[in-house]
């Protein structure tokens, strides 16, 4: 009888342990947050001006983002921007969000993703943190508003328009390069002032420019300068804020100083550097990904630099490092892919082609250093890139040299 009482009352307790967990589970944690206004990320904000309009932006990092918001957003793949508009218009204004990150997160939706393991109470808070925290879209004239955009996150510079709408359907546009803290990008190591003494630098014009470029190096080499490398298979003629613009419209990614998330494409040199900036566009299985490397050249039109650069599809990604171990021996059909990329994205304003190499045949492929082989019709794509978005049908074919038919 005692062994059964015993095991009843052990029962018993095991029940109303049950239940406390139960219980504590429920209540969960309340939801802490901190002030905006007190915190330290805005010591870095950048602020620009146009007409009557004033604008400025800023990016807590991880950290600074969890201090704020008791979340890590970060580890959610969400990245809070912080944005203010001052509208010194008589119009009202519009801020089109879908401008900073066209599938941005709502405030309720990083609420639910950081529902658990608070109280119902602690979840309302949260909503309602997140919901006021959020920026006003309309903003009167006169006044003020300023709050959050809860973004993708996107490792390195955080780059971004905001375009705001006035009440005669005007367009403000405002480009945005925001660098986040302990991220520095490869270009961002180089002094482009420095890499020409300026009697170096040749000014071309329009007729002077193709032939400039026919005659340009078309292979890259090693860092001896003795081993040929890949063809240097495009020029660019576009100023840095142009460049930096249609990259961002095409969503290429910037590549982290010393990082090997390149490969072995920046051992590629072209006047004994290796790439003044070298950009990744990665497929979603993370198996392939475009390579893009730019050399500043000592050329310029007018007030646009020339560039020389360099876009090959790698193959066969490895492991977290993202080590390159095959270029794809196409040349061609990579730089015809970034033509259009920036033509779709409206930063295209003239295309044109030179022939700046002897072709060769993928029935018999020539070999660069490295072990990697290649083809190509030998030529060279040029591209001219605007600050300011282009119409399709707005963009101007030089008509330099006609792509063979199977291009």
């Amino acid at each position: 009888m005692q062994a059964l009482f015993n095991k009843r009352q052990n029962r018993c307790v095991s029940l109303y342990l049950c239940g406390l967990v139960l219980l504590t589970g429920c209540a969960g944690q309340p939801y802490v947050s901190n002030d905006v206004s007190t915190a330290s990320f805005l010591a870095r904000k950048i602020t620009q001006e146009h007409e009557a309009l004033r604008v400025s932006a800023a990016v807590p990092d991880a950290v600074e983002t969890a201090e704020l918001f008791g979340l890590s957003l970060y580890e959610k793949g969400v990245q809070p921007v912080w944005i203010e508009v001052e509208n010194k218009s008589t119009s009202m204004l519009r801020l089109s969000i879908w401008s900073i990150d066209s599938d941005y997160y709502s405030p309720l939706e990083v609420a639910w993703m950081n529902r658990k393991g608070y109280s119902s109470e602690g979840q309302a808070a949260m909503e309602r943190s997140l919901y006021d925290a959020a920026i006003d879209r309309r903003i009167p004239p006169g006044e003020k508003r300023s709050g959050f955009v809860f973004t993708h996150l996107k490792p390195g510079t955080k780059g971004f328009n905001v375009d705001l709408i006035s009440g005669e359907l005007r367009s403000h546009t405002f480009t945005f390069f925001v660098p986040i803290p302990g991220f520095i990008a490869d270009y961002m190591a180089v002094d482009f002032k420095r890499l020409y003494d300026d009697d170096e630098i040749v000014e071309l014009d329009l007729d002077t420019l193709r032939p400039a470029l026919e005659q340009a190096e078309y292979y890259a080499s090693d860092m001896s300068g003795t081993l040929q490398g890949l063809p240097l298979n495009i020029a660019v003629v576009a100023t840095p804020l142009a460049l930096r613009r249609a990259l961002l419209r095409a969503n290429w990614q910037e590549t982290e100083l010393g990082s090997d998330f390149a490969g072995a494409t920046r051992e590629q040199h072209y006047a004994g550097r290796p790439p003044d900036g070298t950009f990744i566009k990665t497929r979603a299985d993370g198996t392939e990904r475009k390579v893009l490397s730019l050399w500043l050249m000592p050329m310029r039109v007018g007030q646009e630099p020339v560039w020389l650069g360099q876009t090959v599809t790698a193959v066969g990604i490895r492991g977290n490092a993202a080590e390159i171990s095959l270029v794809s021996p196409d040349i061609d059909t990579p730089y015809i892919y970034l033509m259009q990329n920036f033509w779709y994205s409206q930063s295209l304003k003239r295309i044109g082609f030179v022939r700046a190499g002897e072709a060769v045949s993928s029935a018999a492929p020539a070999e660069a250093f490295g072990g990697w082989s290649y083809y190509s019709n030998g030529m060279r794509g040029v591209l001219w890139l605007s600050e300011d978005p282009v119409g399709l049908d707005e963009v101007r074919n030089l008509n330099w040299e006609q792509m063979p038919r199977d291009q």
